[in-house]
């Protein structure tokens, strides 16, 4: 590829997807026995393709061109209306929504390959047709016969969008606080007044009706998060005959202004301000909270497929152009000026930060794919499993989504520094991956907020059941199973912080017994930070196994001789003689089979020596009973 495309990692998702995690297996439950493995291989082969040719070309010139508000409507970038007409057309947007609205049905695992690579290729794009999903879903889940009728259908066509309205000026993160209002009509419905926020795809021209998804307090209802209600709120009302009918009175009063994502229209919405803006109760009042958080923790998962599809496409692009460009003497060549420059592939420097983005970006999408399987079995899997399914989705679900959002932020950064000069310029892509990606440790809960959740709730939701369940899932990994010596001590040496982790988690706890709330807390994000490191260096060594086991049967084809060590070598698993690294590595020169199963291997160990050892420095941090911050005089 050339440094300037995007393309999608096709080899690593199928490996993943079917040799990590074997997707295969979902076909035996009820809900995807329609499908093959085939199927499965199918849809991700032509979703990556699809956003190879429609979502990519577009995204540099949207990011250029931004979205315009012009007469009070949202006027996208050139060839972005098309873009999606093609992929509502194709099923894209409906990808794991229920077939009998219309949806695919597909398995989130097989799904996200395609949403990783969509995001990667246009995230200002897909991240309207995510919400409208999402929406979609909602209505699905708690709206009436009639509701779901008039609306999911129509969003999982792709014919409405969808929008999701929390945020208010005075009351961003802290939901509860929300001053929107809702007022009973004697017809049954609502009034809805008040202004909305950060609303991502509030108004745009894909689609023909926009659904707004709004949280509103009822007249009389209790203050906080209790008093809350979830209204859908059409742009169009619809009519007797389902088309859109009459104005609905959302009116859009600007766009922000953004450091990344700049194509994607975020709208702040005034609801009656005009006129009168009518909302139809979902379920019953004061369930909106609980309502929204279950898109809320999709959208959270979605949020760490966008910081994946930055990184994917990061490295691709580093790579690439450190491949081409041509600079430098290698330092084994010493001061020999007569010796032939190199790609600057060849600089050690540049490897150790090509192989760290690698790692990250393999590393998280191991943790998010595995994390998107245990949400299939915990909804279609057999009955008596799906409670420790459920389980593993909720504690990984914050360190997931803060994973990605920040990993992706991080390869970004990596891949800027690989390139050098040209990667400060807009005229490669790694300054809009950078750009588009920072939101995501921003929206959906930041960073901070995710961290929260996983100390405050997950790590003590039934006694520390969930933690329990995660530390059972881990835990078959042994060390002396590898063949490769290497292998082996990466699998220890993630043991051991496997079993700092659990320490410091025990620390945590014992910070807020005997300090209070603010100290139990004060480290919240380091804790999530080393469980995603722990995590993906899991997935890693799962996946290097795997590798190990592919290699060596590569090898043994061209004859044991070529690859086993030397009489008297360590002997590894099964009797047999450990491996000779280099005769493999000079195995994975010849063959690229060979290369990728070897460079999977050398990924996980560089997880594990060069990235995971971070965990300590938190570990000491927790140890440390230092809270310098909650004590300065900071007001």
């Amino acid at each position: 590829m050339n440094s300037t495309d995007y393309s999608v990692d096709r080899q690593d998702i199928r490996f993943v997807q079917h040799e990590l995690l074997q997707v295969a297996q979902l076909t035996r439950l009820e809900r995807f026995s329609a499908f093959s493995p085939e199927d499965f291989d199918m849809v991700v082969q032509e979703g990556a393709t699809f956003v190879e040719e429609v979502f990519a070309p577009i995204n540099r010139s949207g990011d250029g061109e931004g979205t315009h508000l012009v007469n009070g409507k949202v006027v996208t970038p050139k060839g972005f209306k098309e873009a999606w007409r093609r992929a509502a057309e194709a099923g894209w947007i409906g990808m794991v929504s229920a077939p009998e609205h219309g949806g695919q049905g597909l398995p989130l695992s097989v799904a996200v390959g395609v949403m990783e690579a969509m995001y990667g290729a246009n995230p200002s794009l897909y991240t309207t047709a995510m919400l409208t999903a999402g929406a979609a879903g909602l209505i699905a889940a708690y709206g009436s016969a009639e509701q779901q009728a008039a609306y999911c259908g129509n969003m999982i066509a792709g014919r409405w969008g969808g929008s999701m309205c929390l945020s208010e000026p005075n009351a961003g993160s802290a939901v509860g606080d929300i001053a929107t209002r809702a007022s009973k009509t004697p017809q049954g419905h609502y009034l809805i007044r008040g202004t909305k926020c950060w609303i991502t795809g509030g108004d745009h021209d894909f689609t023909e009706n926009i659904v707004h998804l709004v949280l509103a307090r009822t007249d009389g209802a209790p203050p906080g998060p209790k008093g809350i209600s979830l209204f859908i709120v059409p742009r169009y009302r619809p009519a007797a005959d389902g088309k859109p009918g009459a104005d609905n009175c959302v009116t859009t009063l600007r766009l922000e202004h953004k450091l990344g994502i700049k194509a994607s229209p975020t709208c702040v919405l005034e609801f009656g301000a005009g006129g009168e803006s009518h909302g139809y109760l979902l379920e019953g009042e004061g369930l909106g909270m609980s309502q929204m958080f279950r898109l809320m923790n999709e959208a959270r998962l979605q949020v760490a497929y966008q910081g994946l599809g930055a990184a994917a496409g990061a490295v691709r692009n580093a790579w690439a152009y450190a491949r081409e460009r041509v600079q430098g003497i290698p330092v084994e060549y010493g001061k020999d000026r007569a010796a032939e420059r190199a790609p600057i592939l060849a600089h050690p420097d540049v490897r150790n930060m090509l192989l760290t983005m690698k790692a990250l970006t393999e590393g998280t999408r191991g943790l998010i794919y595995a994390t998107a399987f245990y949400s299939d079995m915990a909804h279609h899997g057999p009955p008596e499993t799906r409670q420790r399914y459920q389980d593993l989705v909720d504690i990984l679900t914050p360190v997931a989504k803060n994973a990605g959002a920040d990993q992706g932020f991080e390869v970004a950064r990596l891949g800027i520094q690989v390139l050098g000069g040209v990667g400060f310029t807009e005229e490669f892509p790694l300054a809009q991956h950078l750009r588009d990606t920072k939101i995501a440790s921003i929206y959906e809960g930041t960073t901070g907020i995710q961290g929260l959740d996983l100390v405050t709730r997950k790590l003590r939701l039934r006694g520390g059941e969930l933690f329990a369940t995660l530390l059972r899932e881990i835990g078959d990994l042994a060390a002396q199973d590898a063949r490769l010596p290497s292998l082996g001590q990466a699998i220890a040496a993630w043991d051991d912080a496997k079993e700092k982790l659990t320490s410091t988690v025990a620390s945590l706890a014992n910070l807020a017994e005997e300090l209070g709330p603010r100290e139990g807390v004060f480290h919240a994000t380091d804790v999530c930070v080393y469980f995603g490191d722990v995590m993906s260096a899991y997935y890693l060594l799962r996946m290097a196994r795997i590798a190990e086991d592919k290699l060596l049967a590569l090898a043994d084809g061209k004859g044991a001789g070529d690859v086993s060590g030397a009489k008297g070598a360590r002997v590894g698993k099964g009797g047999k003689a450990a491996p000779d690294p280099a005769r493999l590595r000079a195995l994975a020169l010849d063959n690229e089979d060979a290369r990728f199963y070897f460079n999977k291997i050398k990924t996980a160990e560089h997880y594990v020596f060069q990235i995971l050892p971070r965990g300590k420095a938190i570990a000491a941090k927790v140890q440390s009973r230092n809270f310098a911050a909650l004590e300065a005089v900071l007001e």
